[in-house]
């Protein structure tokens, strides 16, 4: 049995979640210098798109992000 769908909130108030992690758990990030450079793509995009970042979490093999 198919469970039941999720209530969706779309709008400006709506937060996301959003994940990412390497093709077969492998590493993304391979040193400081990579995190440094995602954080730097980051903050581009943040200005450019105009979302806000509320929380991240960068781990070696995948990525947490918390934004409206």
């Amino acid at each position: 049995m198919a469970r039941t769908p999720r209530q969706y909130q779309h709008g400006p108030a709506a937060c996301y979640h959003v994940m990412n992690r390497g093709h077969n758990r492998e590493t993304v990030f391979a040193d400081a210098e990579d995190c440094r450079y995602f954080l730097g793509l980051l903050d581009r995009y943040r200005h450019r798109f105009s979302f806000q970042l509320y929380h991240y979490c960068l781990l070696t093999n995948h990525f947490h992000l918390l934004l409206r």
